[in-house]
């Protein structure tokens, strides 16, 4: 049967529980939790494998304008969705119920949340809505890059890069606040337990649209198979990745994560 996640932000009880029960109404059970924003413990890591099982149809995101704004909250929604989608799919649905305050537009959420399905929680049609995409085939969306996080809070936050196919000769990497404090390559899903890299690089300086962005590069070779791993310490609103090139119009990719 399948079923829905709901994380909620601030939300009242009172109205979690009538959604709730409209959902089941309409044969959609739901489950869910309060969102926490504890990044220092990563408590956005900890609904990741409930929202991963087969039977979960998408996650619904329920709250206010107001919470949905918060730079805390929406770093913690974007490192989960990048993890949703890294064993989903791209095309995994994400949806966004908004409770209060003039109407969100997807530009104005995070990379991660910009496909997400806005709608208004309490319109008599959403639980409808709903059903309907709990039922519908999910889109099969291609995507140039690979990012997962891997990491948790006994041993830091790390992302892990690839190219979605092929390979790439090497990976620059940046943020534009917080600290990068190691990286490593080897095979993808899992931090390696010793890495040999090929020409590292550290505190390299780029500014892409006005952004400046403190960067790690190695020169492995990295896809079919293996990964780029690196350290972040704090909360960096944009990430900024790509394969290396001594090009200066290399081709990058920027990731708003706030």
């Amino acid at each position: 049967m399948k079923e829905i996640w709901l994380s909620t932000l601030s939300v009242a009880e009172a109205t979690v529980q009538t959604l709730m029960k409209k959902l089941q109404t309409y044969g959609l059970p739901c489950s869910g939790h309060r969102w926490q924003d504890d990044l220092q413990a990563m408590a956005w890591l900890w609904p990741k494998e409930e929202i991963c099982k087969p039977q979960c149809a998408f996650w619904v995101i329920l709250g206010s304008r107001e919470a949905l704004l918060k730079p805390e909250t929406r770093f913690g929604l974007s490192l989960l969705a990048f993890c949703v989608h890294a064993k989903r799919g791209l095309g995994f649905p994400i949806v966004v119920l908004q409770t209060e305050g003039a109407s969100l537009a997807a530009a104005e959420l995070p990379t991660a949340l910009q496909r997400a399905l806005i709608l208004p929680a309490g319109d008599a049609g959403t639980p409808a809505k709903l059903v309907a995409k709990a039922h519908a085939k999910a889109a099969d969306l291609p995507s140039a890059y690979y990012l997962d996080m891997v990491g948790n809070p006994h041993f830091g936050q790390w992302f892990e890069i690839r190219p979605a196919a092929g390979t790439w000769p090497g990976v620059i990497f940046g943020v534009d606040e917080g600290e990068i404090s190691f990286q490593a390559v080897g095979p993808s899903g899992e931090l390696p337990k010793t890495s040999t890299l090929n020409y590292p690089m550290q505190g390299l300086k780029i500014e892409v649209d006005g952004k400046n962005f403190s960067a790690w590069a190695v020169r492995n070779e990295v896809g079919n198979g293996s990964s780029y791993y690196v350290k972040v310490s704090g909360a960096p609103a944009n990430l900024l990745f790509g394969a290396f090139s001594e090009e200066s119009e290399a081709e990058m990719y920027r990731v708003a994560l706030k």
